[in-house]
């Protein structure tokens, strides 16, 4: 049997050496539809890679458990009264969190020399933040100041502590800056509604981070204790604890699994629905209801719409390699048809001296799957080539609306050994099933045809 299976492959790679011309006008096709495929894979694999990372680290954590208060039934604020308990909870209940990220969360204006816009405050404490300072990069003066220096300005310091050279520090974003027109030293009001009245702090602007996506048009930064003396709160009040477990996937079982713990400790909690806190905000300020809920979400609740950027280039790409691959199976086809014409003879000749009408079939058959895998691995040889470059480049992404959807300031290419492995299975079974019809036209020769066929 390994003989004849040895047979087998001697005489077809014989077959497509002896037709090189034929074999590499359609590997070549093969291969260049593969390495498009494994090019369009690694932007969708890219893009949704950063927006995870840049989603989950500076908006959201894998797990999100916010407090909502309200001391009216109309008047709603994230406030998480007790957070300590809450974070107990949360290490007794769950056994593979990474980390926990607390953090505070106000809305209000802040108020600029050019205009006032509302921005969502996050006061966080660095030394808490494993992945925030890798996410974010520090912008140059001249992407948000017209004639300003080409050089960085300002530091993450003034998020690492809670003393007094730390305390009213604030991280804008570039779009942020631009829009406010300061730059990093200046100085900047920010007015927020607390539950005893309106507030106004004066803030300095301690750094100003690249934008990363449409996050960076909402959310900005300072120390803890700068939002806490903003709506004058305690140190046991947060507003959202942010849990990182190791793998983001079992994020649904985990929160299904806080909120019956929550259930069972008497916390009262809001409907779970699959969206983010943002969208759902207005419909819950208008629930009527007391004092503090919980909100719990995933990461993929808060990442929902940008997703659907992720789904919509997927979906394209995948529309636009089925084409190209119907016009390759044409091709293959075609060229197939040809092939067992021109080889009337050969067939026959086989046929004669022994080799059955299923053996034509396989042997065919394992010419087009040969050239199919063969090619297909060197289109996606030459893809993840292409893709290691262009990583190594770090290209930056200069135009903002492309880096807004990006969620990056720099491409960003992501292929695994498992998507180029199903890429060139794919391919070599689109060439094999292509030549089925051909094949079994082969296995039907007869020697009389042959000898006929030679006259």
């Amino acid at each position: 049997m390994k003989q004849l299976i040895g047979l087998y492959f001697t005489i077809a790679i014989r077959n497509l050496l002896q037709a090189k011309k034929r074999s590499f006008m359609l590997g070549s096709a093969i291969a260049l539809v593969t390495m498009l495929h494994v090019l369009l894979l690694s932007i969708s694999n890219g893009y949704l890679q950063g927006l995870v990372d840049g989603a989950t680290s500076v908006a959201a954590g894998h797990l999100n458990v916010t407090g909502l208060y309200k001391y009216k039934s109309t008047t709603m604020y994230p406030l998480l009264k007790d957070s300590s308990t809450i974070r107990d909870l949360i290490a007794d209940e769950l056994d593979d969190v990474t980390h926990v990220v607390e953090r505070n969360s106000i809305v209000g204006k802040m108020i600029g020399e050019k205009r006032t816009i509302f921005l969502f405050l996050q006061g966080i404490d660095l030394t808490q933040e494993v992945k925030l300072t890798e996410v974010l990069s520090l912008a140059k003066e001249s992407s948000y100041r017209k004639g300003g220096r080409d050089e960085v300005l300002g530091s993450f310091d003034a998020l690492e502590g809670e003393g007094t050279t730390q305390e009213n520090g604030i991280l804008l974003f570039a779009n942020q800056a631009e829009q406010l027109g300061v730059t990093v030293g200046d100085s900047i009001s920010f007015q927020v509604q607390t539950l005893s009245g309106i507030n106004v702090v004066e803030l300095r602007v301690a750094a100003i981070a690249e934008d990363v996506g449409m996050i960076s048009r909402f959310f900005t930064f300072a120390t803890r204790v700068t939002v806490q003396n903003a709506m004058y709160l305690g140190d046991n009040v947060s507003a959202r604890i942010l849990v990182y477990i190791k793998d983001r996937e079992k994020a649904p079982e985990a929160l299904e699994k806080l909120r019956q713990r929550f259930s069972q400790e008497g916390f009262e909690m809001t409907d779970y629905e699959s969206s983010s806190l943002i969208r759902r905000w207005t419909n819950l300020e208008r629930q009527d209801w007391i004092g503090q809920r919980l909100d719990l979400t995933t990461w993929e609740d808060n990442i929902s719409e940008a997703k659907i950027v992720v789904n919509s280039f997927t979906s394209i790409s995948y529309v636009l390699v089925t084409i190209l691959s119907v016009i390759i199976a044409v091709g293959i086809l075609n060229t197939c048809w040809i092939s067992v014409k021109d080889r009337t003879n050969e067939i026959g000749c086989i046929r004669a001296i022994g080799m059955t009408s299923s053996g034509i079939l396989i042997l065919f058959m394992l010419e087009a799957l040969l050239l199919g895998l063969f090619w297909a691995m060197v289109g996606a040889g030459t893809g993840y080539f292409i893709v290691q470059l262009i990583s190594l480049a770090e290209i930056p992404i200069t135009n903002e609306a492309i880096r807004i959807v990006l969620f990056s300031t720099k491409l960003t290419l992501d292929i695994g050994l498992g998507d180029l492995m199903e890429a060139v299975l794919f391919f070599a079974v689109v060439t094999a099933i292509s030549a089925l019809f051909p094949s079994i036209r082969a296995a039907k020769i007869q020697p009389i045809q042959a000898i006929n066929h030679i006259a």
